[in-house]
C-alpha cells in the first residue's frame, strides 16, 4: 500500500495514517485528517472580564492617585516664626464652620509659659483638608518659648 504522498503509510493502532500524517484509510479512500482549531475554554471571556474589572477597581479605587499624600489630622508642622508669628497645619475628619486656636506656649524645660493666646479670626475647616494657617500676636510671644501647643475648638 501507498500513501497519497508517495510513501509507505504507518498504523497507529486505530487506522492507516499516511507518512506526512495529513491523511488516514477509511477502508475505500484516503481522508483528510481534520486537526481542530484552537478551542479556547468557554469560561476564558468571563475570567478576562473578571481580571480587567479587578485590576481597574484596585488602580481607580485601592491605590492612591499620583502625587496625594495621606492627610495627618491634628495639629502638624507648629513653628514659631518670630517674636509675634506662629504657624501651623490643621485636619480634622468633620467639617467645622466656626474653628478657633487656643495656643499655649512652653519653654525648654517644658513648663508652660503664662499667658494664652486665642485667636481672633473664626474659620471654616473642610473634613479631610490639611489647612495652613499663619497667626499674627499683638503682644510679643514670651521670651524663652521654644515649642507651642495649638487646641482647636469648633463653635458650632
Amino acid at each position: 500500500m501507498v500513501g497519497p504522498d508517495g510513501r509507505p503509510p504507518r498504523f497507529d493502532g486505530a487506522a492507516w495514517i499516511s507518512a506526512d500524517g495529513r491523511f488516514w484509510w477509511n477502508g475505500g479512500a484516503w481522508q483528510p485528517i481534520k486537526r481542530p482549531g484552537l478551542q479556547l475554554p468557554i469560561a476564558l471571556p468571563a475570567l478576562i472580564l473578571v481580571v480587567a474589572i479587578g485590576a481597574w477597581f484596585v488602580v481607580t479605587k485601592v491605590l492612591p492617585p499620583p502625587g496625594s499624600t495621606a492627610v495627618v489630622l491634628g495639629v502638624t508642622h507648629a513653628r514659631i516664626d518670630s517674636s509675634t508669628q506662629v504657624e501651623l497645619d490643621y485636619a480634622r475628619a468633620d467639617t467645622c464652620p466656626d474653628l478657633t486656636f487656643e495656643i499655649v506656649f512652653y519653654d525648654k524645660a517644658g513648663h508652660a509659659l503664662p499667658g494664652t493666646y486665642i485667636t481672633d479670626h473664626h474659620y471654616n475647616v473642610t473634613a479631610g483638608v490639611s489647612h495652613h494657617y499663619i497667626f499674627y500676636t499683638v503682644d510679643a510671644i514670651p521670651t524663652g518659648a521654644v515649642r507651642f501647643d495649638a487646641s482647636p475648638a469648633c463653635h458650632r
